[in-house]
């Protein structure tokens, strides 16, 4: 196992998995599946709002071509007013993540379709996903032979203990987790950086707020008087786990980076999604159609 120091302020370097990258976003909720969807459409559209991303074509939102309507579909009733602001949130990741072209609409005041290039299909996907954070302490880990992807997970709640999956280099593992030592609430701003100085690759750099930062330094000052793997803490976002990095001291400063095999639109996608913050409902996804445009 890979050990690094943790100093003042510095950033967690080390990922012991990110599972259904794109999909998950990272992890498992909604569909990771680039075909076309089995579910309906249920009613004819009927939109209520509308947008689109401000983001320049061309990037990671190609215009032209063919397109996607990806629906969701919430996973216990709403109301038109909790089905409107989760469009907004939607919204407001498309833009953060730098997505020219997508479009999201309420229909029938049920349903929410997210439509954008036929290549991002995935990615349009996992703009309906739950993006709950969350920091817990790591209780015990077990490399699950013959395993190859972990299965869809929901976090849970925060002050229960969490069975959760994570991957790291084609290796699935279990992770026993206790409650929640800081929320993703705690955590003021995300950003998608590179790291041309240490090796290159993508990661996402992340601000506490004051009382985040001291529930991090605390946790972590705990945490490292533990033996392995007690002083280790999962990173989880909706129920999986991205990182599981140890710790040998506090963490101060108020600062973290989450680091794995991201590509730049992935770190994008994972910095819009923390900074809009989790959705105020759960969706699934109920139907991907996919059209050429002339």
């Amino acid at each position: 196992m890979e050990r690094r120091g943790m100093g003042d302020g510095m950033a967690l370097r080390r990922v012991l998995g990110v599972a259904c990258l794109v999909a998950l976003v990272c992890g498992c909720g909604g569909s990771g599946d680039s075909g076309d969807s089995d579910g309906r459409r249920s009613g004819k559209p009927g939109k209520s709002a509308s947008a689109s991303t401000s983001g320049k074509a061309g990037g990671d939102g190609e215009s032209g071509g063919r397109q996607a309507h990806v629906t969701f579909m919430p996973q216990e009733p709403v109301s038109p007013q909790t089905l409107e602001r989760t469009a907004e949130l939607i919204r407001d990741r498309a833009t953060k993540a730098g997505l020219g072209g997508v479009k999201v609409t309420v229909e029938d005041k049920s349903q929410i379709t997210v439509s954008g290039p036929a290549a991002r299909q995935e990615t349009l996907e996992a703009l309906g996903q739950p993006a709950e954070l969350a920091f817990r302490p790591v209780l015990s880990t077990a490399a699950e032979p013959g395993v190859e992807k972990c299965p869809d997970a929901v976090e849970g709640p925060s002050s229960d203990p969490l069975t959760a999956c994570g991957e790291y280099l084609g290796t699935v593992s279990t992770y026993q987790l206790g409650p929640v030592a800081v929320a993703g609430t705690d955590v003021s701003e995300a950003e998608a950086a590179y790291d041309a100085e240490r090796g290159g690759g993508w990661f996402v750099k992340l601000d506490f707020t004051a009382a985040g930062g001291a529930k991090f330094a605390d946790i972590t000052g705990q945490l490292s008087a533990q033996p392995a793997p007690q002083n280790q803490f999962a990173i989880v976002l909706d129920g999986v786990v991205l990182s599981a990095p140890e710790v040998y001291g506090p963490i101060t400063g108020g600062k973290a980076e989450i680091s794995g095999n991201f590509t730049k639109q992935r770190a994008q996608q994972l910095a819009a999604q923390v900074n809009t913050g989790a959705l105020p409902v759960h969706l699934s996804v109920s139907s991907v159609t996919k059209l050429s445009v002339d």
